[in-house]
Parts: C-alpha cells; structure tokens; sequence
C-alpha cells in the first residue's frame, strides 16, 4: 500500500499545492489494488498518470512485479511515452526526501528499475504477439513467424491480389465470365477485397443470386416510356426542362443510341430512373399533366425499378463474393505459408487461442496477473475479447461477454467521449458492455473531472456547451456529459484567454 503521508498531485500556486477535487477517485486508483476499475477520464484529467501511479502502486506495494504486468496502449508512440513516464515515476519514487517509502517498498522499486525491459509495455497487437510466440504450437503457428505492420501489410496484399489476378485467369475463367455479366470488373472489387481483408472475422453475408427477369422488366420500361413521351414537350420550355422532363428524354436518348436488349445496358437504364426528379408545372402542358406524370412516375419507381434494382443488386453482390471469396482465401494461405502475422491476425489468433484451450489461458493468467489498458475507448471487439479471457474468472468459458474480471486483475481507463474511430471498430457498444461486466463482477467506475491543462475561462466556456450537446446519463450511442473542473490557478484579475492586438 502506498504510504498515507504522500504528497497529493496537484497544481502549485506558490507554496500552496491546489487538491484536484477528484483526488479520492485518485487515490483509491493507488491504494484500492484489488478492485477491477474502469477508470473515466476526459481529455486533460491525467488518464497516463493515473495508470502510471497504478503500476508503481502494485510494484511498491508487493502485489505485482514488472514480469507479471502487462500495460496496454493502442500506438507505439504511446507505448514509448508510457514507459518514458514509468520509468520516470519509479526513479522519483527512489529519490532521497521526494516521497516517504518503507525498505522493503524501496527494493521493489529498485528491483522494477532493473527488471524494466523484461516487463511488457506496448500496444495491443505486439502483446498478443508475445502471446502467440510463447505458445505457438496450440494455435498452429511456425515460432519464427513475422510481424507485419500496416505498410508491410498493404503491400503484400497487393502483390497477393495481382498473383490471384493471374491465376483466375489462367483457372478460373468461369468465375470472370459470371463477373462480366453483372457489369463488375475485378478492379471495381479492389477495395472490397482491402475491406474484407481488413475485417477477417466479420463474415459477408450473400444474398440469393438470382437475376432478375431482364426480359419482363425490358417490356415494362419500354411501355412506360412509349406512355410517357406524348407530354413531354418537343421544344425546351421557356424556364428550361425541369428534372422529369430531362430524365424521361436521356432515357429516350439512350434506348434510341444503345437499346435495352443488353440487360446491363438495362440495368442501367434503371438505376438512372431510382431518384426524385423535380417538377415543375408550369413547363408541361397543362397543371393536371404534370401531375398525372409524376404520379405515373412515382408509381413505376415502387412498382418496378426499385424491385428490380434490389435484386438485380443482390445478383451483382453474390457474383462478387463468389470471386473475392477466394481472392481472401488465397491471401490468407499466403500468409500463412509465409509465416507472416498482420496486425488483425495477431488479434483473432490469439483470442482463439485463449478461447479454446483453457490451460493456456490459465497459464497466461498466472503470467500476467495484473493488466492495465490506456485509452480503453479505442478498443475493438476482438481486443476487449482477448483482455477478458486473460482477467476473467472461468477458463473454461468461451463465450467472453459472459465473463467478469477478477478482483484488481484489470484496470482501465478510457474517454467514451472520445471513442472516435469507429473506421478502425472501436465502438461503444462494446465500451458501454464491459463497464456493465466490471460492475457485475463487483469492480467499480470511477470518474476523473479534474482538468490540469485548461485554465477555468476555458473550462467554464466549454462546460455549457457540452451540457447542451451530451446526455445527462449515458446511452447505447452517447457517452454521458462530464463537467471539466480546472485546477491550474488563472491569470490575476481573472484575466485569461486569447488576445489580438
């Protein structure tokens, strides 16, 4: 336990340290170490230093050693910063009169100074990687398998697309030739296949396949433009055509230069109808034709072209996964016979690995008692899955939403407002769940207001402005407000801000 009479962090105005008023979140984030806490902490509140006076807690405390801690960030340049300040912490911790500390709380340190390489501080991706290398054979792995980041990795799947390219056709012309007739080429599938290469977990769902009936739909467009072209005006309106008028004549245009009896051709033809063309009334020939021809309009576009584009899209989608199913097959084989791990692979492998074989997951667990996340709000379902197995209280359940931490094993800390990057699938689902599974496994949220870099004129400007745009409490889609409380002291007068003069 950390020593009771340590100086309390805050902002210094002369001799005078200023008490953040969160301090007893803050200080049972240092003495309460068997506690799983989720840890909310906007933007200036201190969330490194936090998890940084966690570890030294653990360490001095004699309840973890480097070896047996796992730190977690989501960049490199965080994993370097973060040790930086561990490092700096544990030195501070040591010096002569900076902070009251027992011998045997003294050695731990010392021991943490010397062991700091052999701990793990680094992202994500590189700590199920460790994982993965201490227990390759489980999940079928050679041990010597490479790391690719994301550059290495978007080059070898384009030099893997281009070798597929070329073996479809030398092997497998049918598939091109069933492409061709949707209208798709391989290139328009280029970034579908980066896409699905990128989210291997999330399989594509293919629809029936079934062309639509081009010929029924050809008689049907023809009929409707034959009945349409008598009160379309042969010379351009004084104003100009208005929306209708100018699609029923490219329409007409096209089935003079092209014809309808290629279904592609058809299809197009179609897709161009799938809008809500303005009318106005006073270019037609009377009020009441107008209106009868948007409403005929209408009536085809529900009746006909929307049916029709519907399966006619699903027809296009099963064609293209029948080609890039095995485009992403291919480049998976490639991998693997090249021994060579993107970053999601690390991550599926390696929750695989944890799900399926639970003496490996109870040996993970021994190995690294204690994890702590930062930036939790940037997690993904994949990663959130991984941390559960390795904190949770069952290794024989593989379902992982249904797990709850062990007491002090996990410790988080994170900013819902600024879960950002749903590109990348962190998603707050998947936040808003775990903080559900901490509570029910009887670990705590705590909540971090004080701001240490803004001065009060900022904050009580912002503070309103955000009240007005979050919800008081949380939702599924909607992190709760949460008031910044300044403590670095303001300018005299109270005079503060941005100047120009």
């Amino acid at each position: 336990m950390p020593d009771a009479k340590r100086p309390k962090p805050g902002a210094r105005t002369g001799n005078v340290v200023r008490v953040p008023p969160d301090e007893p979140a803050r200080e049972r984030i240092r003495s309460d170490l068997d506690t799983t806490f989720l840890v909310e902490a906007g933007a200036g509140s201190g969330k490194t230093r936090s998890l940084v006076d966690r570890m030294v807690a653990l360490i001095a405390g004699g309840r973890a050693t480097v070896r047996t801690m796992a730190a977690v960030t989501f960049t490199r340049k965080a994993a370097a910063e973060l040790r930086g300040r561990f490092q700096l912490a544990l030195e501070r911790r040591l010096r002569p009169g900076e902070s009251p500390t027992d011998g045997e709380a003294a050695a731990r340190l010392r021991a943490a100074l010397l062991d700091l390489e052999q701990g793990f501080i680094g992202t994500i991706h590189s700590f199920c990687a460790r994982l993965l290398r201490e227990r390759p054979v489980e999940c079928g792995l050679d041990p010597a398998f490479e790391e690719m980041d994301e550059l290495e990795d978007a080059v070898f799947r384009e030099e893997c697309w281009h070798d597929y390219m070329v073996l479809a056709r030398l092997e497998a012309e049918d598939v091109l030739r069933e492409l061709d007739e949707t209208g798709l080429s391989p290139d328009d599938l280029r970034d579908a296949f980066d896409v699905l290469a990128g989210y291997p977990d999330v399989k594509p769902v293919s629809g029936p396949g079934r062309a639509p009936d081009f010929a029924a739909l050809r008689v049907r467009l023809e009929a409707f433009l034959d009945s349409t072209a008598p009160a379309v005006p042969r010379r351009r309106p004084e104003s100009g055509w208005d929306g209708l008028q100018s699609l029923l004549r490219r329409l007409a245009g096209r089935r003079g230069r092209l014809g309808f009896s290629d279904h592609r051709l058809l299809m197009e033809s179609l897709e161009l109808l799938d809008k809500s063309p303005r009318v106005v009334k006073k270019c037609w020939g009377s009020k009441e034709e107008a209106e009868s021809l948007e409403e005929a309009f209408r009536g085809f576009r529900k009746e006909v072209v929307q049916p029709a584009l519907r399966s006619w899209r699903e027809f296009r989608h099963a064609r293209a996964m029948s080609f890039l199913g095995p485009a992403l097959r291919f480049l998976e084989a490639a991998r693997k016979n090249k021994s060579r791990l993107n970053f999601q692979d690390q991550l599926l492998l390696a929750a695989e690995l944890l799900r399926d074989n639970p003496e490996v997951r109870r040996y993970f667990q021994a190995r690294y008692p204690r994890v702590l996340v930062d930036e939790f709000q940037d997690t993904d379902p994949i990663q959130a899955e991984v941390l559960f197995y390795l904190t949770g209280t069952e290794a024989g359940e593989r379902d992982w939403t249904r797990l709850a931490p062990r007491p002090g094993s996990l410790f988080l800390v994170g900013d819902p407002k600024q879960s950002i990057y749903r590109f990348r699938r962190a998603d707050i689902d998947i936040y808003n769940l775990v903080k559900d599974r901490i509570r029910r496994g009887g670990g705590e949220v705590l909540e971090l207001t004080a701001n240490f870099r803004s001065l009060a004129g900022l904050t009580g400007w912002a503070n309103p402005v955000f009240q007005a745009s979050f919800p008081d409490r949380a939702t599924s889609f909607q992190a709760a407000f949460a008031r910044l409380e300044a403590v670095r002291p303001g300018c005299p007068g109270g005079v503060s801000g941005v100047f120009k003069l």
